[in-house]
């Protein structure tokens, strides 16, 4: 299964270009798309697939690779599937990425896996953190290190573009695939780090991270609200959510 990796990258070039580098040196058959989101600040990673004049926040980058990725494949060959990523993502343990697409391929039903987050990782989602043992389902999987089916990703529309600051197409994709009767998954086979803020403490955002979740969070209510109505925080959490998918 190829896959198209897509790593959006704002002042950030040093994590960006040493996330490409891991991802080239041990994950085969991935293509890596670094979309650099009008960095400011830092130069570019020379890494650097797609360069944008401004910043269209971390979805809108998505977005553009996920375009660019279109591309290749219509000149190419077609994508079976997309790592979402962030540049608070850090792999330091061999290939994260052949075991999730060996679950992908040997189950059908499955349209999303994401590496364990180590125990020292920082997140909002504890039941992303490491359990130990064999690959487990969830109710939904952050954009950390998101690997998902290229058909059926495509097919929901991908992430809808108003959640401009990335909160909120984690919770959204984990609901439209559950009320497809479909699966996500944790591979405790693979890990992933993440350091939240690192791009904030590092002076490098432009904003501070408290106005980052203030805005982010304010943008994602506004757009849950819209499409789900007032009762959205218990659609997108707890809709068909059953007790082995926690």
């Amino acid at each position: 299964m190829k896959v198209a990796a897509i790593i959006p990258n704002f002042n950030m070039a040093e994590r960006a270009g040493d996330l490409a580098e891991y991802i080239w040196a041990n994950c085969p058959d991935c293509d890596v798309i670094l979309v650099d989101n009008g960095s400011t600040i830092d130069h570019p990673s020379v890494h650097t697939t797609v360069a944008l004049q401004e910043n269209i926040q971390t979805t809108g980058a998505w977005l553009m690779g996920l375009s660019y990725a279109d591309h290749l494949a219509r000149k190419h060959s077609p994508y079976g599937a997309y790592w979402i990523l962030i540049t608070s993502a850090e792999f330091t343990e061999g290939d994260p990425l052949t075991p999730m697409v060996e679950l992908l391929e040997a189950d059908p039903n499955a349209v999303g896996v994401h590496p364990a987050l180590t125990e020292d990782s920082t997140t909002s989602w504890e039941h992303l953190k490491t359990r130990g043992g064999l690959p487990r389902q969830v109710h939904f999987i952050d954009n950390i290190a998101a690997l998902y089916r290229a058909d059926w990703f495509d097919g929901i529309g991908r992430f809808d573009p108003r959640y401009i600051y990335a909160w909120g197409p984690d919770l959204e994709t984990g609901l439209l695939a559950r009320r497809q009767g479909r699966t996500l998954w944790v591979h405790e086979g693979c890990r992933v780090k993440k350091v939240t803020d690192i791009g904030y403490d590092m002076g490098r955002m432009e904003m501070t991270a408290d106005d980052r979740r203030r805005l982010a969070g304010e943008n994602m209510r506004s757009v849950m609200a819209e499409k789900y109505g007032p009762d959205y925080w218990r659609i997108v959490t707890e809709e068909g959510v059953t007790e082995v998918m926690r």
